[in-house]
């Protein structure tokens, strides 16, 4: 009886070796995982595209791993380039990231015993996963939310409260007294604010009234009030 659970299990590993192992199904399962990993990068968290990237590295090593004998270097820098992928959420910067997308690439062309093959599988299926991305980024504007922790997102426009100079156009139509004269430049005094004016005219003496009739950007145009 042990006999025969052993001879069938030994069957069943086979069957899941030389399955795993044929150049469709492999590529299948590298699709899944790379599409799969692009599709979790623009999720907010974990999900089944995630599950599903993993179970497919999963099979695909655990297939190529029963096929050879010396595929020890392949798991090796399969799971320090995941290491440094994972690794890569959690530091700022790209270059370990890269890293380990470089080195979990390297593991699948040197685990499945074919190099020009996988090399031609794996750029078909990253140029896919890139027009997928692009798509992705383009049609619903989507942002990978890792990411956001390295972009500056806050808006800095007028409707948030930001301007690109010393917004003064709460001056137009105030009353102030001149400072110094205005040649035609100058300053106005406006309650306990200096500011720097120009005359309408070419000249307003020190000491004088007069009126904000303009503002365009920094630039405060006064008129002296008549009597």
């Amino acid at each position: 009886m042990a006999i025969n659970d052993t001879f069938l299990i030994g069957n069943i590993v086979h069957t899941f070796r030389d399955v795993i192992t044929m150049p469709v199904i492999a590529f299948i399962l590298l699709a899944v995982f790379i599409i799969g990993l692009v599709m979790q990068l623009f999720s907010e968290r974990f999900n089944f595209y995630g599950l599903f990237s993993i179970t497919a590295m999963v099979l695909f090593f655990s297939g190529h791993l029963l096929a050879g004998e010396d595929n020890l270097w392949a798991l090796g820098l399969f799971v320090i380039g995941s290491f440094l992928i994972i690794l890569e959420f959690f530091v700022i910067g790209t270059f370990l990231g890269l890293l380990g997308v470089i080195l979990l690439l390297l593991s699948v062309v040197l685990v499945s015993g074919d190099m020009i093959l996988y090399s031609i599988f794996l750029l078909i299926i990253i140029i896919i996963a890139s027009f997928m991305a692009v798509g992705l980024i383009k049609s619903k504007k989507r942002r990978i939310p890792f990411l956001n922790r390295l972009i500056l997102s806050d808006a800095t426009d007028a409707e948030s409260g930001y301007t690109s100079f010393d917004d003064r156009s709460d001056l137009i139509g105030v009353t102030a007294k001149t400072l110094t004269p205005l040649r035609p430049a100058g300053t106005i005094r406006y309650g306990e604010r200096r500011i720097d004016a120009v005359a309408e005219g070419s000249y307003i003496p020190a000491d004088t009234e007069v009126k904000v009739i303009l503002v365009e950007s920094s630039r405060v145009v006064v008129r002296p009030i008549e009597d």
